[in-house]
């Protein structure tokens, strides 16, 4: 992703304006093609007025109808918060708690409140500041990053020519179990094997603050849904090894 920065306040560069609005979309939208009726003309304006910096012209283009629509209506609330990093933060997520604090804010703030956690924290400020579009930081090695996080950023990738369409959680296995991800078309986990053990705390306390210890063996072909299936009822995954 080419990145741009605004001249002036005033934006009154047109030819430049477009090419970041144009860079915005790829990137707010996962290079998916929009339609007449999905682009954002009233935003676009604002911006062109000079009313809104690029990180306002992102955040209100992640804060849009069509992006709900797009994102969180036709995914989980798991492969929302997915792509939420990658459209707006530049990298996978690090871990399966950042996941589950962006699914509770979701649940208990809404869907504004979660774009804005992404386009108005430090992290992108210290990587963008409010005059650059966002772009994928992980896609080569990067200082302060683990070199999973190289792995998660090729296995969220589609492709100069693809797009981010509705499908399951591309890191689903990977942050649960801290391991590497399935990549390219891979389909051998990290750790060989094909049963594995989930250690996990149910929602249903025992005594005063201690929750109740679950195990559960599951083949490799039954694990993606096993796990969402305790995080569907408020469980806590602890780990993941190989039976």
């Amino acid at each position: 992703m080419t990145t741009a920065t605004l001249t002036s306040p005033a934006n009154q560069d047109r030819s430049q304006a477009r090419d970041i609005i144009l860079a915005a979309y790829r990137q707010v939208f996962g290079n998916r093609y929009m339609m007449e009726l999905d682009v954002q003309p009233s935003i676009e304006a604002l911006f062109n007025n000079g009313d809104l910096t690029v990180q306002g012209l992102v955040t209100a283009l992640a804060q849009s109808e069509t992006y709900r629509r797009l994102y969180l209506e036709s995914n989980s609330p798991y492969r929302f918060v997915e792509l939420n990093f990658k459209h707006l933060l530049g990298r996978p997520p690090r871990n399966q708690a950042e996941i589950s604090e962006h699914v509770r804010r979701l649940a208990d703030e809404g869907f504004e409140a979660e774009i804005a956690s992404y386009t108005y924290s430090d992290e992108y400020l210290n990587n963008f500041g409010i005059d650059t579009v966002p772009y994928s930081r992980t896609a080569t090695s990067v200082v302060g990053e683990s070199t999973v996080a190289y792995q998660r950023t090729q296995a969220l990738n589609t492709g100069f020519a693809g797009f981010d369409a509705d499908q399951a959680s591309a890191l689903q296995t990977s942050l649960a179990s801290n391991s590497n991800p399935t990549v390219a078309g891979a389909r051998k986990v990290v750790g060989g094997g094909n049963m594995f053990t989930i250690l996990w705390t149910s929602r249903i306390q025992l005594g005063a603050v201690r929750r109740s210890s679950q195990r559960s063996v599951v083949s490799y072909g039954s694990l993606s849904r096993t796990i969402q299936s305790i995080q569907s009822q408020g469980g806590s995954i602890l780990s993941i090894a190989n039976a």
